[in-house]
């Protein structure tokens, strides 16, 4: 009987040391997105149009030119929001990467290695090659499930776009659904391209739709380079968006960035004129204030001081890779963004 006891409590204890130690809810969580700007590798793929970044490309995009372009990356994004959380964004969207391998160098980095980012990545049909990811740090969030929707445009098949991805998992506790999008450019002209973009929103609105029918106050974020501000039609018409926190409902997502947008802020600057086309927008369920979970509480530019042009001419502007073939070694044609819940 005693050899039966200790061999229990032996077994007790082994389960228990098994058992991870919990620790205290962060107060803050960090949620981000970025356009980090043609994030190729030096590599030939036959079955996309990457030819501009090759070394024998006018760009001569080489090992010592990608690897700044990972160092750059990697130390704009150890950035984002650690006054808020040291750990940085627990989830992070990103747009413009050429592949997986690409990511897994950026998540090598040494500024980001301790966060141990797991990563969704699909290829998408865009000819150029360049998909939306999800970042996401595992000590935050879980994965539970992930899958990419297909956009297709009006009137231009032969150019495909970037497909949307859908992630669902356990933030802090909370089920939560991520959408990561990058709508198509201005390509031909604003007007002119309008239907594209369209084309795109009314796909995230039928997701949302559908993640609301199963899930009532379903949480959710949709974030991106949407190519539109906020208050283009796409965003918000077809999404259906409000910048009022308190007229959010099951109808209508809230765009944080409307009035940032209405006071002159941007991401991106084309001719000297700010455009806030990265945007982070989010349901009902992460608006309203409960006690016993995070909700909504900021949204910020991450356009830190490396990441900005010192020209006086551009002064304040994002700090390109490129502008044009000229190499500047900088970081990207966006600022990313992020929303802080507590």
């Amino acid at each position: 009987m005693k050899k039966f006891l200790v061999l229990a409590s032996i077994a007790l204890f082994v389960s228990a040391q098994a058992q991870p130690k919990k620790t205290a809810p962060a107060k803050s969580l960090v949620v981000g997105f970025w356009n980090v700007e043609n994030l190729y590798d030096t590599i030939n793929d036959p079955a996309i149009d990457d030819e501009e970044f090759l070394p024998q490309a006018a760009s001569k995009w080489n090992a010592e030119r990608y690897a700044k372009k990972i160092h750059n990356t990697a130390f704009a994004l150890s950035k984002m929001g650690i006054d808020e959380n040291t750990d940085g964004a627990a989830i992070l969207g990103l747009a413009e990467i050429e592949n997986k391998k690409v990511l897994e160098d950026l998540v090598q980095d040494p500024q980001l290695k301790a966060r141990k980012y797991q990563i969704v990545q699909y290829n998408s049909p865009d000819m150029r090659g360049i998909d939306v990811a999800l970042l996401y740090n595992p000590k935050y969030f879980k994965l539970l499930s992930s899958s990419v929707h297909t956009v297709k445009l009006p009137g231009d098949s032969a150019r495909p776009t970037r497909d949307e991805l859908l992630v669902n998992g356990i933030l802090n506790g909370q089920p939560v659904h991520v959408l990561v999008c990058h709508w198509p450019s201005r390509r031909g002209g604003e007007k002119e391209s309008a239907a594209n973009r369209n084309a795109a929103a009314t796909v995230a609105r039928r997701i949302i739709d559908s993640l609301r029918k199963s899930e009532k106050s379903a949480k959710i974020f949709v974030m991106g380079d949407l190519n539109d501000d906020p208050t283009d039609e796409s965003v918000k018409k077809i999404v259906a968006t409000t910048d009022d926190a308190a007229q959010v409902s099951t109808a209508l997502m809230y765009n944080p960035m409307e009035k940032m947008h209405a006071g002159g802020k941007g991401t991106l600057s084309y001719k000297n004129k700010w455009n806030l086309f990265d945007q982070i927008l989010i349901s009902e369920g992460l608006v309203k204030k409960d006690g016993s979970k995070y909700s909504y509480a900021d949204v910020r530019i991450n356009n830190i001081p490396e990441t900005e042009e010192t020209e006086e001419k551009y002064k304040g502007q994002p700090l390109r890779t490129y502008v044009g073939k000229k190499y500047l070694g900088g970081y990207s044609d966006h600022f990313g963004v992020y929303l802080i819940l507590k």
